[in-house]
C-alpha cells in the first residue's frame, strides 16, 4: 500500500470517527441546552403546515424551550365592603406579561407578572371660587345674540379661580409576579396535558380614598370678634392610602390541549400568605382670605394658608386566601406565534384593607375581599 493509500484511509476513519461522534451529541446529552432549547431555525414566522399537529403525538407537539406571553387584560374591580355596595364592579385596564421555559426532560420555570392601573372612579363637581371669573362674551353672528360663559380651569393651590370637589369610589391599583416551579406528565388519552406547579407569589394593592369639601364664611378679627375683616373659603382634601403588600405560597395546574391550529388551556392556582399592611391619613386644608364682597377676579388677601393640615399613619397584618383562575383558547397563526383570547378571575377572599374617610364608612376594617374578573388578549410566542 501507497503512502498516499494510506494517508487517505486514515482521512477516510477520522471522518467516520468525528461523524460518528457528532451523532451521538446530536441526540445525546446536552449539557449546555438548557433553558436556550428552542426550535433551532428560529423561524416565529414561517406559516403553519397542518402536518406538524397532525402527524405528531401529543407530547411532540407540547412545545419546549423559551416561551413568552402578553395580555391586555379588561377588568373590573369590586368596591370596597366599607361603601355597603361591594358587588358593584368598576372596569379597568391592566396587562400581564408571562414567560419561562419547559425542557425535554418535562419540567421547567414559570413567571408572571401584572398590573392593573385602576379603576379611577370618582363622584365630584367643579366648585367656582369667591373671586371666579365668570365674564359672558356675546355672539355677533347669532340671531339672536346669546351669552357664552367663560371659567378658567383649576388648580387648588394656585390662584386660579375653581376647586375640584371630589368623592372617592372605586380607586385601586394591582401588581403581581409570581415564580412558580413546573412539571409536564405524561399525556391522556385525548392529548391533553397537565402540567402542576408550586411557587410563590408577591402582591401590591394600593386603594386609595378622597373626600374633599368647600366652604365660605366671613373672617372676623381675632383680637374683635364682632369686626369682619373679609371673606374666607377654606377647601379640604381628605386622603388615605392603604397598603398591602403580600407575600403568598401557591399551588395549582395547568392543561391544555391541541386541536388541529387551536390550543384550549386552563390554569388554576391558590394561595394563602401573610399582607403586610400600611395606611397614611393626610388632612389638607387650603384656607384663602380676600376682602369682603369680592368681585370678579379680585386677588385674595393671601392664599394657601394650610394651618389645620394633618398627617397620621397606622400599620396592620392579615392573612389573605384566594386563587386565580384563567380559561385561554389560542390560534396558530404562524409556526410559533399564537393570537390568544381568554378569560381572568383573581379572588381574594379575606386580608385587603381598603380604607375611607370621615362619612365614608370603617376605615378600620382591615380583613377585607377583592374580586377581578376580566377579559384578556394578545398573542404568545412558542406556547
Amino acid at each position: 500500500m501507497s503512502i498516499l493509500q494510506r494517508t487517505l484511509r486514515t482521512f477516510v476513519l477520522a471522518a467516520a470517527a468525528m461523524a460518528g461522534q457528532l451523532g451521538f451529541a446530536d441526540s445525546g446529552y446536552h449539557p449546555f441546552s438548557e433553558p436556550v432549547d428552542f426550535d433551532p431555525d428560529w423561524q416565529l414566522f414561517a406559516p403553519m403546515q397542518l402536518q406538524d399537529v397532525e402527524d405528531l403525538t401529543a407530547r411532540q407537539r407540547a412545545p419546549h424551550g423559551l416561551y413568552l406571553t402578553y395580555d391586555r387584560v379588561y377588568t373590573g374591580m369590586s368596591r370596597p365592603e366599607n361603601r355597603g355596595d361591594t358587588y358593584v364592579m368598576d372596569s379597568t385596564w391592566g396587562n400581564r406579561w408571562d414567560f419561562g421555559w419547559m425542557n425535554r426532560r418535562e419540567s421547567g420555570w414559570s413567571f408572571s407578572y401584572q398590573n392593573v392601573n385602576g379603576p379611577n372612579v370618582y363622584n365630584g363637581y367643579e366648585q367656582l371660587r369667591l373671586n371666579g371669573f365668570t365674564d359672558s362674551e356675546v355672539e355677533d353672528d347669532a340671531d339672536p345674540p346669546f351669552f357664552r360663559p367663560t371659567v378658567f380651569d383649576n388648580d387648588p393651590y394656585t390662584l386660579e379661580r375653581t376647586y375640584n370637589v371630589l368623592q372617592s369610589v372605586n380607586v385601586g391599583n394591582y401588581t403581581s409576579f409570581e415564580a412558580n416551579k413546573t412539571w409536564r406528565l405524561e399525556p391522556y388519552r385525548y392529548g391533553g396535558m397537565l402540567e402542576p406547579l408550586i411557587g410563590l407569589r408577591y402582591v401590591k394593592f394600593v386603594d386609595t380614598a378622597r373626600n374633599d369639601n368647600y366652604r365660605t364664611f366671613l373672617a372676623t378679627d381675632i383680637l374683635d370678634p364682632t369686626t369682619i375683616i373679609g371673606e374666607a373659603e377654606v377647601y379640604t382634601n381628605d386622603l388615605v392610602w392603604s397598603r398591602n403588600d403580600m407575600i403568598l405560597g401557591q399551588l395549582g395546574f395547568r392543561y391544555f390541549r391541541k386541536i388541529r391550529r387551536w390550543n384550549l388551556s386552563s390554569d388554576f392556582k391558590v394561595f394563602a400568605g401573610h399582607t403586610f399592611q400600611s395606611q397614611e391619613i393626610t388632612r389638607l386644608v387650603t384656607t384663602t382670605l380676600y376682602e369682603e364682597d369680592p368681585a370678579i377676579g379680585d386677588e385674595p388677601l393671601f392664599d394657601g394658608d394650610h394651618t389645620g393640615t394633618s398627617f397620621a399613619s397606622r400599620k396592620n397584618n392579615e392573612t389573605p386566601v384566594g386563587f386565580d383562575l384563567r380559561t385561554e383558547g389560542s390560534f396558530n397563526a404562524t409556526k410559533h406565534i399564537d393570537l390568544r383570547v381568554g378569560f381572568q378571575l383573581v379572588y381574594f377572599g379575606q386580608g385587603v384593607w381598603r380604607g375611607a374617610t370621615l362619612g365614608q364608612g370603617n376605615n378600620s376594617d382591615t380583613n377585607q375581599h377583592l374580586v377581578m374578573p376580566g377579559l384578556t388578549f394578545g398573542f404568545a410566542i412558542n406556547r
